[in-house]
């Protein structure tokens, strides 16, 4: 009967979509398609390439806490989820890998999504492919999917705004975070934002050895970590724009490791410490000509160590240092009001002090991109674009990564069948090399890791009107010399696939309706990603599902509002996956439904906007594995208050 559960609901949700669509009077849709303006262009009615997109006020009814609960809304996104608050979750889009997907750091290549917290989010976007903006970093132009958090609006309409956030809730959950900003003149405003978080992580699971069930409880999963950010933002009255950002990130948390063997002892702990100082200078020097500089230096810094009795005075301690100095230029011309030119000038100095390796490398990147995109009214878009990047590396001993100096062209083709018919086309090359930590580190990098090349064609179209949408992707990835990191009982090695080829497909379909004083939004979506090994027809593996990447997922959510109240429903699935290359049961992992729901309120007392929600994550107790030998946590509770003044 429980297997049941996940298809009825599911059943039940598709059916109130189909039975709404005739159902128009409300234009609020959860997902929508965005397009962003080039500064001079004319302002247009349709979209140039599709964005998923959710907004602050929408994430703030949903059961979610973090800034990866909110990304497994998305189609054609994995997040892999060590377990816990303070658990590692990276973000994977169409099987690319984190790296082919800013947002990024200094560090690994990848983020750690989980240190972003929802209270102070105003909207979070997933292009993939190209955005109609023209005027923004190479590094960007060349990445597979771009990732956006929006930390609030830079147009703010209210003089002062100050926000505190509280959420406290299941496994010791404290979350306290305020956000200030404060309008100085007509065109500055001044920002800050600081979260605190701490969770002691130890929540039950349930093992199984054969016939064998006990229930286990998770240790050294606790995490405190603190965020400090400063912004002062200028814009003037023709979109001339100066802004600079300090930010500092600080935890300590425990690393649980994977549960082998019923061992559930672990002593390693990680401190990291990150800050960077970013600012943008973007001016309109002529009426058809317009120039921006970005510079940024980012510092980060782990610290690892982990009591053994096999270590040297029973510690193992590791300190990692990496610097960052960021620069680029970009230019955007509108030739004639239909065609645009931009070129972008990226370059970046990176560097490596560690105890974990002796080669200490430097790393210097130029990056560089010219774009000629042509718009027909608002019938046709066509973009064509070169990328070319350089790079030099270089270690005090020992093997090094090779020069590099690739060309990676892409073109997208967008056609505005109807007014609310359109239909898009990408071909997209990228590439992107190995990161400090896949090449030096000692428990996992591999000096002999290749670069990953990799092609992309999408085919995708979109129809929808005010109350509802629908939208359909078909794309085929092929990656040379895929970059995968290969767990085994105790360590995980980075390797190279030799070629890995993607066949996929993504839907959604999103639908809004009132019924009397009720206002109902609900959303389905469905991935199919078939990411398969093709080096070699002789081997073994040939054919062979790539680990962590399942074959079928989806997730559904709707939420019913009424006046002041609202009730929302989460429900994220995925189907099986293998955990390592060859795709035996002994290596399978089995797929998961989590179903979470919470009850929101709103308030208004003077001049204060009051917001209570209640969240019950995983409410049918669905026990299951993101990465293997790595148990989620079960049924859990969340209370959020937030106050606006």
């Amino acid at each position: 009967m429980r297997k049941l559960l996940p298809y009825s609901l599911v059943l039940v949700w598709l059916v109130v979509f189909c039975a709404g669509v005739s159902a128009q009077n409300s234009d609020t849709v959860i997902t929508k398609n965005l397009r962003e303006i080039d500064v001079f262009a004319d302002k247009e009615t349709n979209k140039s390439s599709v964005v998923q997109a959710l907004e602050g006020k929408f994430i703030c009814l949903m059961p979610v806490s973090e800034i990866s609960d909110v990304l497994k809304l998305f189609s054609g996104l994995n997040i892999k989820d060590y377990g816990g608050t303070g658990g590692l979750k990276t973000v994977s889009v169409r099987s690319l890998g984190a790296s082919h997907t800013p947002v990024s750091n200094t560090l690994g290549g990848q983020i750690d999504i989980s240190r972003f917290q929802t209270g102070s989010v105003s909207e979070i976007n997933l292009c993939i492919g190209q955005t109609d903006n023209l005027l923004k970093p190479a590094k960007l132009f060349a990445a597979g999917a771009v990732l956006s958090i929006k930390s609030f609006d830079a147009f703010l309409p209210e003089p002062q705004k100050l926000k505190l956030n509280f959420k406290t809730g299941s496994f010791g959950y404290l979350s306290l975070g305020t956000d200030f900003l404060k309008k100085i003149g007509k065109h500055l405003i001044f920002s800050v934002n600081a979260d605190f978080l701490r969770s002691d992580g130890m929540y039950n699971f349930t093992l199984k050895n054969y016939k064998t069930v006990t229930t286990e409880k998770r240790r050294n999963t606790d995490i405190r970590s603190g965020k400090l950010e400063f912004s002062l933002n200028f814009n003037d009255s023709i979109r001339n724009s100066f802004n600079i950002k300090f930010y500092g990130y600080k935890s300590e948390r425990g690393l649980p490791g994977s549960v082998v063997f019923y061992n559930p002892h672990a002593e390693e702990r990680l401190k990291d410490a990150d800050f960077f100082v970013q600012t943008d200078y973007k001016r309109r020097i002529f009426s058809n000509l317009t120039t921006k500089l970005i510079a940024k230096y980012d510092y980060s810094n782990n610290y690892y160590t982990d009591k053994n009795v096999m270590y040297t005075d029973g510690k193992l301690k590791q300190n990692s240092t990496q610097n960052e100095v960021f620069f680029s230029w970009i230019n955007l011309w509108q030739v004639i009001p239909p065609l645009s030119f931009s070129v972008s000038i990226d370059e970046s100095f990176n560097t490596l002090k560690s105890d974990i390796t002796d080669r200490q490398p430097k790393r210097n990147t130029i990056q560089s991109v010219a774009n000629l995109r042509y718009r027909f009214r608002n019938l046709l878009s066509f973009t064509l674009g070169e990328g070319f990047t350089h790079l030099r590396e270089k270690t005090i001993k020992g093997a090094h990564l090779n020069d590099l100096d690739k060309f990676s062209p892409y073109m997208t083709v967008e056609v505005f069948l109807t007014k609310n018919f359109t239909a898009d086309i990408l071909l997209k090359n990228t590439y992107r090399v190995p990161t400090f930590n896949e090449l030096y580190y000692t428990t996992l990098g591999s000096t002999g890791l290749k670069p990953e090349d990799a092609s992309e064609v999408n085919f995708g179209f979109s129809y929808g009107k005010k109350t509802w949408n629908v939208s359909a992707d078909f794309y085929h990835n092929n990656v040379d010399n895929k970059i995968v990191a290969i767990p085994t009982l105790y360590v995980w090695k980075m390797s190279n696939y030799g070629k890995v080829k993607i066949l996929g497909a993504d839907f959604s379909a999103d639908k809004n309706f009132r019924i009397s004083e009720f206002d109902i939004d609900v959303c389905a979506k469905y991935s199919y990603q078939k990411a398969v090994d093709v080096t070699d027809k002789k081997s073994k593996l040939y054919n062979n599902q790539i680990p962590y990447t399942p074959l079928h997922s989806g997730n559904f959510y709707s939420v019913f509002k009424y006046r002041k109240y609202a009730l929302s429903f989460v429900s994220v699935l995925s189907g099986k996956r293998y955990f390592l290359a060859y795709n035996i049961p002994d290596n399978e992992i089995s797929g998961y439904a989590e179903f979470s729901a919470s009850l929101m309120r709103e308030f208004c007392v003077k001049n204060t906007q009051i917001l209570v929600k209640f969240s019950c994550i995983n409410f049918t107790n669905e026990q299951y594995d993101v990465i293997k030998f790595y148990p989620m946590p079960g049924r859990q509770f969340q209370l959020n208050l937030s106050l606006t003044l």
